[in-house]
C-alpha cells in the first residue's frame, strides 16, 4: 500500500466545475429569454404589416455599431411603433414586415425581426450546452482517473526519484499556464516509454529533491501516476529508488570514447613528433655530409 495524494487530480474537478457553472448560467439566461419571447408571442392574437421601418443605431462596449429596427403600424387609424428586442452588427432590412399585437392593447407587440431572433437564440443555446457537455465529460473522466490511481495500491510498482521535464497542458487559470511533469521510463522489456503526468492544477512544478516519484502497473503501463512525493506506508525499500543503469552505461560509453579520442590524439602527437625527429636527423646528416665535403675539397685544394 502506498501514500498516494490525489488532491491535485481532484482540483481538476473544480476546474471543470467552472465550465459547468458558466454553461448552466448562460443556458439559463438564453432559455429565460426564449421562454419569455414564446409566451409573449402566444399572447398576441393579431398581426398587421408595418407601414415603414426605421433603423436605430448605437455603439457597443467595443466601439462597434449595432442596429435594431423599429416597426411602425396603424390600428384603426392610429399609428403605433414597435421596437425590436435584440440587435445585430449587420444592418437589417428596411423592408416592411409583420407586427404581432394584442387586439385589446395594440401597444403590446412583437416585430417579425424579434420573432426571427428566437431562431438565433436556439442556435446560441449550443454554446452553453457544449460547455456543460465538456465539463460533465471531464468530471466523469477525472473521477475514473482517481479510481484507477487508487487501484495502483494493489498493482503498482513504486519508482522514486525519477528525472522529469515540464510540458504545457494548453490550459490556464488567471493567465497562469498549467503544466504537467513528463518522464521517460524503461520497462523490464527494455522498451522506453514517455509518461505524461496529470495537469498540476496546484501549480506545483518542483520540490526539494528536484525529482518525481512514479507508481506504474508494468503489466498495464497505461495506468500510472506521477507525483512529487509517493511513499510506501510501511517504509520505502532500497529497490524503490531509481537507478538509471542506461545512463551509467551511456556515461561509461562516453568516457570510453573520450579515452579513445585522447589515445588517438596522443598517437597523432607521437607520430608527428617521430616525423619531426626523423626530419631533424635527416637534416643533421645532410648538413654534416655537406660540411665534410667542403673540408675535403679545401684539403684537396691545398695539396
Amino acid at each position: 500500500m502506498y501514500d498516494i495524494d490525489t488532491s491535485n487530480v481532484k482540483k481538476g474537478i473544480k476546474f471543470f466545475l467552472i465550465f459547468l457553472f458558466v454553461g448552466v448560467f448562460f443556458l439559463g439566461i438564453l432559455l429565460a429569454i426564449l421562454i419569455v419571447n414564446i409566451i409573449n408571442y402566444k399572447s398576441l392574437d393579431s398581426e398587421v404589416m408595418s407601414s415603414h421601418v426605421e433603423i436605430n443605431t448605437y455603439e457597443d462596449s467595443d466601439g462597434g455599431t449595432m442596429y435594431s429596427p423599429t416597426y411602425y403600424y396603424s390600428i384603426r387609424g392610429k399609428e403605433y411603433k414597435c421596437s425590436s428586442q435584440g440587435s445585430s452588427s449587420i444592418m437589417p432590412s428596411t423592408k416592411n414586415g409583420k407586427v404581432y399585437f394584442d387586439s385589446k392593447n395594440p401597444t403590446r407587440c412583437m416585430t417579425q425581426y424579434s420573432r426571427g431572433s428566437n431562431k438565433w437564440i436556439l442556435l446560441f443555446l449550443l454554446l452553453p450546452i457544449a460547455f456543460i457537455g465538456v465539463a460533465v465529460y471531464n468530471i466523469i473522466k477525472v473521477n475514473k482517473r482517481i479510481k484507477l490511481i487508487n487501484d495502483l495500491n494493489d498493482t503498482g510498482k513504486l519508482v522514486k526519484n525519477l528525472p522529469y521535464r515540464l510540458e504545457s497542458t494548453g490550459m490556464a487559470v488567471n493567465g497562469v499556464q498549467i503544466q504537467r511533469p513528463v518522464v521517460d521510463y524503461t520497462l523490464p522489456s527494455g522498451t522506453t516509454i514517455t509518461l505524461q503526468g496529470d495537469p498540476r492544477h496546484d501549480r506545483k512544478v518542483a520540490d526539494a529533491d528536484g525529482m518525481v516519484d512514479l507508481i506504474i502497473d508494468e503489466a498495464n503501463p497505461n495506468n500510472y501516476f506521477i507525483d512529487f512525493e509517493i511513499n510506501r506506508l510501511s517504509g520505502n525499500l532500497p529497490t524503490d529508488y531509481y537507478t538509471n543503469n542506461q545512463t551509467f552505461q551511456n556515461n561509461g560509453n562516453n568516457n570510453f570514447m573520450k579515452q579513445q579520442n585522447m589515445n588517438t590524439n596522443q598517437q597523432n602527437i607521437n607520430y608527428q613528433n617521430t616525423n619531426m625527429n626523423n626530419f631533424n636527423n635527416v637534416n643533421q646528416q645532410s648538413n654534416q655530409q655537406y660540411t665534410n665535403n667542403n673540408i675535403n675539397n679545401q684539403n684537396n685544394g691545398l695539396f
